[in-house]
């Protein structure tokens, strides 16, 4: 995978299905050119069934496992970060689709991480319930179904608040 963040938050979330986006979210909202300072620093990745928990490393551009620096992530066209209303998105091109991770920033430094998943045998409910807040679209590709939604700020903002995104994981901020 491009990005070894994502890559961490999926294992909590595998066998999931994703609701994805047509455009980086929230829509209207300027991007980050730089990772905030709060944000920047070390974090304890989820445990991953390794001898040794991996930490990820945050820095004003970038973010990197502390295993493999190499193989980070940089803020670019492709992956995007913005901030609003206490919330942090991270929008990832996945062609033909994005897919959006929402963060949170606890008082004490850890990040809370959320997404718009859950798993694929109870994703007919997730689509029944999720299309009573939205409209949600589906693409038909020759290898799977795309479901789509396309919010406003106000309406990603409820669908967060009303519970639609599940916390996959807490990154714990090492002092």
């Amino acid at each position: 995978m491009k990005n070894i963040l994502v890559y961490c938050i999926l294992l909590a979330c595998i066998g999931c299905k994703e609701i994805t986006y047509r455009e980086p979210q929230p829509k209207g909202v300027e991007s980050l050119r730089r990772i905030p300072k709060n944000l920047q620093g070390k974090y304890l990745l989820p445990e991953d069934n390794r001898s040794v928990r991996d930490t990820l490393v945050v820095q004003s551009n970038t973010y990197f496992a502390s295993s493999d620096p190499k193989r980070g992530s940089h803020l670019s066209d492709s992956l995007l970060l913005k901030f609003y209303k206490g919330f942090y998105f991270i929008s990832i091109n996945d062609r033909p689709e994005w897919l959006l991770r929402v963060f949170e920033q606890e008082k004490n430094g850890d990040i809370s991480c959320y997404m718009l998943a859950t798993e694929e045998n109870v994703f007919p409910e997730l689509l029944k319930n999720l299309s009573k807040e939205i409209k949600v679209d589906s693409t038909v590709l020759p290898t799977e179904t795309l479901y789509q939604i396309d919010p406003s700020p106000k309406e990603l903002l409820d669908l967060i608040r009303k519970g639609y995104f599940k916390k996959t994981a807490t990154l714990k901020k090492i002092q």
